[in-house]
């Protein structure tokens, strides 16, 4: 029979992600936040890898869900908030011939959230964006991508590691936690609210 003081290091690096001890910040949300963000990795890679109109519903899922996260963080850290991203998503609607949507759901996020769980998933979306621009280009697909190729959003992410490449703190981190998977339910209830495709993973 094993003993279970004998874990091999692999099941130890495990256990030390999911508790955050030894870990950084960033390790902390990624655990938290796995399974909310692989359902919304599916329900946008769907879109994104479909036709004109798919992509049409990835970039106003994109839309819906930002607007209000970004209000709510120009309120409460400008100073620290990455750069909006609204204004090229509605010019990449426009030149698709889609309206700029009016109706968005409100961001519902606890009051004593950490705004920084809030930039951190929306500066790790640019990583995805990039690889989605790289399969467009490589088919030679002629559709508008202010959004994809948006560089401020990558150089933001630049900026912002060193404040979630730090060591875990198990003080200050959960209200980091709660506000990044505030985010990502919020783009989840967009992505139901507009019909995406969903995966069970």
């Amino acid at each position: 029979m094993l003993n279970w003081a004998y874990r091999s290091e692999s099941e130890a690096e495990g256990m030390r992600e999911k508790s955050g001890v030894g870990r950084t910040t960033r390790d902390y949300l990624r655990v938290g936040t796995a399974e909310a963000h692989d359902t919304l990795d599916v329900r946008l890679g769907a879109l994104a890898e479909g036709d004109e109109r798919d992509y049409a519903q990835f970039l106003e899922i994109q839309y819906r869900a930002r607007v209000n996260i970004e209000s709510w963080l120009d309120e409460r850290c400008a100073d620290m908030a990455p750069p909006r991203q609204t204004d090229v998503i509605a010019r990449d609607l426009t030149e698709l011939g889609v309206p700029i949507p009016a109706d968005v759901l409100a961001f519902d996020v606890s009051a004593d959230s950490d705004p920084l769980g809030i930039c951190w998933v929306l500066a790790g979306s640019s990583l995805g964006n990039r690889a989605i621009l790289a399969r467009l280009v490589k088919a030679d697909v002629q559709w508008p991508v202010a959004f994809l190729s948006d560089r401020r959003m990558a150089d933001y992410w630049q900026r912002l590691r060193p404040l979630i490449e730090r060591p875990h703190s198990p003080a200050e981190d959960p209200s980091v936690l709660g506000a990044a998977q505030a985010s990502f339910a919020h783009f989840n209830a967009v992505a139901s609210q507009v019909r995406a495709p969903e995966t069970t993973i």
